[in-house]
């Protein structure tokens, strides 16, 4: 793949195109390369971030501001490995609270009775709607109107692993975007800059709106198209570009 570009170099690189002597609109240009880094990772990223969360009190965990989806849910083990956690969709959202007002753990031990489902010598093997079976690590359940994961009881007192997009609200001038998609970023930011200006013409606008659109397509084009033959072109023209001593 070509080589990450920094947010940084992108915005530097349109306020000098943009005719700017100094970097005093620096952070207005960041936030429209945000903005656009966001609407990227919906569209055509999948900037995907792997964090370490404590369990709660109350068999939940808080999920990251900039959350859009998981991808895995799990505990790493000392074999290095991620082990995933099943889901099921009948854990208790609602939790029990005390005289204080404050959620507490429910009672749950996270066994379920195998009376209606496949099982063998009295274990749970799969064919519940809703249920994975053969989890011995636990389970869970997103509960989005609360923006946290419920966990089943015997991950009390753990640590999880959860793998997830990110929607990029939380990305700075360090954050790194696909150099596929950087033109994509700067027809964007050029339309969001220029489209509350006076002094542009209406037609100026609709062009940069235009051609916002039109590269959001050619890097969703390049990334879906992209293949390691190519990967390995474009490396060897980095070295035969690069000086020789």
């Amino acid at each position: 793949m070509p080589k990450d570009v920094k947010l940084d170099e992108v915005v530097k690189s349109l306020l000098i195109q943009h005719g700017e002597q100094t970097e005093h609109k620096y952070m207005m240009y960041l936030e429209a390369a945000i903005r656009g880094l966001k609407e990227l990772t919906f569209d055509i990223l999948q900037n995907i971030k792997s964090k370490t969360l404590d369990v709660n009190d109350n068999l939940t965990v808080d999920l990251p501001c900039d959350y859009v989806n998981f991808t895995r849910i799990g505990l790493c083990r000392s074999h290095g490995r991620i082990e995933t956690l099943g889901y099921d969709e009948y854990l208790c959202t609602q939790h029990n609270v005390d005289v204080c007002g404050d959620e507490v753990a429910n009672d749950f031990s996270g066994e379920v009775s195998v009376s209606g489902g496949n099982s063998r010598n009295g274990e749970l093997t799969g064919g519940w709607y809703g249920l994975g079976g053969g989890h011995r690590n636990g389970y869970y359940r997103i509960d989005r109107d609360k923006a946290r994961i419920v966990l089943s009881s015997e991950l009390a007192g753990q640590s999880i692993v959860l793998e997830y997009v990110s929607d990029g609200s939380n990305a700075d001038g360090d954050m790194k975007i696909n150099a596929l998609a950087e033109e994509a970023l700067r027809a964007y930011m050029h339309w969001k800059l220029i489209q509350r200006r006076n002094g542009v013409p209406m037609q100026e606008k609709e062009a940069a709106r235009r051609d916002w659109y039109n590269e959001k397509r050619l890097a969703r084009a390049r990334i879906v198209n992209f293949t390691p033959d190519q990967a390995w072109r474009i490396s060897r023209k980095q070295v035969k570009q690069s000086p020789k001593f």
